[in-house]
């Protein structure tokens, strides 16, 4: 076989990288001294906190999960209450209704709204109540919480806007917080069931679903799935506290003590209530159950005209589910159900509920969700304390938006540029051009060389028509592999960006990127199918055609008349015209050059001039192989209907993963 110089094709430049700023190398320095961040839940009803490590050098998957803070009196779970005395001392959660502390001063519950002033007087409270909570954290936390090693995360209700939540972020500042951001309710509760492989929920959520967040001001719910650009986000003023304002109601209605008790306490009306709170949670702990509390007024007043009076509650199992019934509760929470799939989200498909939110505990939710929205109760999914899902959530999510910091810094400009570009096709020509020139060249060469050795003398038409079948051959067969060369480009010419979304996913996934990124955005099921080869293929016949001068008509099996001369660089003149080989071929000068070239390409040559002619096309190999290659790009380049449908093939399955970072962040605001 003829050796051939193997001549590699131009490299594209690969996509250039972000340089990193002395300025970026001092913020990642100054956050890798973060070890924790902690999330806090401020909820209206009730208040609790979490902590992650951020374990900056673990693999994704290793990383520890959000541990419960304690709140005080080992509980994980505080109320969010809060009573300032006039020197100045505050007293929150529980602390916050003891008897000795309710005679000194007002206690303050249900106080945490959306802001418009931190001036005002319910902005003032929450403030407050945010520097008490953090300080019990830290007080709780000495041992691993320094003033510089941690950052703290607020939650928000899913429907405050954004300079709402800057206002909130602001509060927290004046409250003496580390705070770095603040996170929807509604995203850290996706995230948190996501991460909970028992829940089913991340299998569900690109085809849609709900989280049901129950509060004690508003019932909540955010819908999801792959087909919409956001998460839809929808309150309902049908919250939890209604339900221990309504006891209350009821009892003062059938108690004149407790309208004595209103008419000389007002300030005191809110601890009441809370005791009725707390009477509810005990009913749906375990409906089965008969709850009986009483408080006597003279545990934390003085007064005589009350010294002998109670506050009392008694519920049988099922009567508080009757008592929501008959004064339209229960009905207030369907009717919100039913509107949000009908008004808010078109009637769209709901796959799985995340139930979050303590009041979602009560035993007629599940039931509830289930005749509304037509799913099994296997469909429905709440954590094991659904009071502390959110600050679980709010950590996590700190971390994750942590340690993805920076990572996308001009990722968006670069899948844009790639969008616009045509990288994937320039690829493709380079690998599939070039590999097709090699085979197409070796199998001349390989037909070449069987020419000459053959025992039997044959002409040079003979080994025209051999190298033009052989080639057919070899194109038609190496067509076949033109969707795995069109596969590798769209990998090569993506990896970088690839690389830099699948890190980031990875971050929002303890099981890695599959779990996150949508299935259209696996290359194996990106449709390859409309790439017609069959077109390439045609143009590179139809060009090769064109090039009478070389090789190419001989290589795509056109017409005859030029084969050996495009094979040999010229119309034979190196050979014909005055070469020793074939000059007593010449029968007369009368001849025409045609005339004589013919008949030099149709006499049978024996074993020595074979030799002779191989030799000539072995000086010329080179030339010839350059003209090969020049032909194939050429080809390559001037069909538009591959160019187009590789570059709409690659722009999908790129768009497919820009796509997919939104999701995997569960869109960031």
């Amino acid at each position: 076989m003829i050796n051939k110089n193997i001549q590699l094709w131009s490299i594209i430049d690969a996509l250039q990288t972000n340089k990193i700023t002395k300025l970026r190398i001092m913020k990642e320095e100054q956050k890798k001294q973060i070890e924790y961040i902690i999330g806090i839940d401020l909820g209206h009803g009730e208040t609790s906190a979490a902590i992650c490590p951020m374990q900056w050098e673990t693999a994704v998957e290793q990383l520890d999960p959000a541990k419960d803070l304690d709140m005080g009196g080992n509980k994980k779970v505080m109320p969010s209450a809060i009573t300032i005395l006039d020197n100045g001392n505050a007293y929150i959660g529980d602390a916050a209704f003891n008897p000795e502390v309710l005679k000194q001063a007002t206690v303050r519950v249900c106080f945490k709204q959306a802001p418009k002033d931190v001036n005002g007087d319910a902005e003032k409270i929450m403030i407050r109540f945010m520097h008490e909570v953090y300080k019990r954290i830290r007080e709780n936390n000495k041992a691993i919480l320094t003033d510089k090693n941690h950052l703290v995360y607020i939650a928000t209700p899913s429907g405050w806007d954004k300079p709402t939540q800057d206002l909130y972020v602001e509060m927290a500042r004046i409250a003496e917080l580390p705070i770095a951001g603040v996170t929807k309710e509604s995203r850290a509760a996706f995230v948190r069931a996501q991460h909970d492989v028992t829940s089913g929920l991340g299998r569900n959520i690109d085809k849609g679903s709900i989280v049901f967040d129950m509060g004690s001001s508003t019932l909540d719910f955010t819908y999801m799935n792959k087909s919409l650009s956001g998460l839809v986000d929808h309150g309902y003023d049908c919250g939890a506290s209604f339900i221990e304002k309504s006891i209350y109601t009821q009892q003062q209605k059938e108690s004149d003590a407790i309208k004595l008790f209103e008419a000389k306490y007002p300030k005191l009306i809110d601890y009441l209530v809370f005791e009725a709170r707390k009477v509810k949670e005990q009913v749906y702990f375990d409906p089965s159950l008969k709850v009986k509390k009483t408080i006597n007024f003279d545990d934390f007043i003085d007064d005589e005209d009350l010294e002998d009076e109670r506050f009392k509650l008694t519920f049988m199992p099922g009567e508080l589910n009757k008592f929501l019934g008959e004064n339209g509760y229960i009905k207030s929470i369907e009717d919100a159900m039913i509107d949000y799939k009908q008004n808010h989200i078109a009637n769209q498909e709901i796959y799985g509920v995340f139930l979050t939110g303590g009041a979602s505990r009560m035993d007629f939710i599940i039931p509830l969700v289930c005749k509304c929205w037509g799913l099994e109760p296997s469909q429905v999914y709440r954590d094991q304390d659904p009071s502390l899902t959110i600050s679980q959530g709010v950590a996590e999510v700190a971390r994750m938006d942590l340690r993805t910091d920076g990572m996308d810094v001009g990722l968006e400009e670069e899948i844009n540029s790639f969008l616009k570009g045509s990288q994937t096709f320039d690829i493709f020509v380079e690998k599939f051009g070039h590999d097709l020139w090699d085979k197409v060249t070796d199998d001349i060469g390989g037909v070449i060389t069987a020419w000459r050795d053959a025992e039997e003398d044959y002409s040079i038409n003979v080994l025209q028509t051999a190298i033009s079948n052989t080639v057919q051959e070899s194109v038609a067969d190496f067509s076949t592999n033109a969707t795995a060369y069109v596969e590798e480009s769209i990998k090569e010419s993506t990896q970088e960006i690839r690389n830099k979304v699948e890190s980031i996913i990875a971050v929002y996934s303890s099981q890695g990127v599959d779990t996150n990124l949508p299935n259209n955005v696996k290359l194996g099921e990106v449709n390859l199918s409309d790439i017609n080869m069959d077109s390439v293929l045609y143009g590179i016949s139809e060009k090769l055609k064109e090039d009478s001068d070389g090789w190419g008509a001989a290589i795509g099996g056109a017409a005859i008349g030029g084969a050996v001369a495009m094979l040999l660089g010229g119309p034979l003149a190196w050979l014909i015209g005055g070469g020793a080989l074939l000059a007593k071929w010449l029968f007369s000068e009368e001849k025409t050059e045609e005339q004589k070239q013919a008949e030099a390409m149709a006499r049978e040559l024996d074993a020595d001039q074979r030799a002779q002619v191989f030799n000539s096309i072995s000086e010329e190999w080179q030339s010839i192989c350059d003209s090969v290659a020049a032909s194939i790009k050429d080809a390559l380049t001037s069909d538009k209907s591959i160019k187009n449908s590789i570059n709409k093939v690659s722009k999908e399955f790129m768009q497919a993963y820009k796509d997919s970072l939104k999701s995997a962040r569960i869109l960031v605001d």
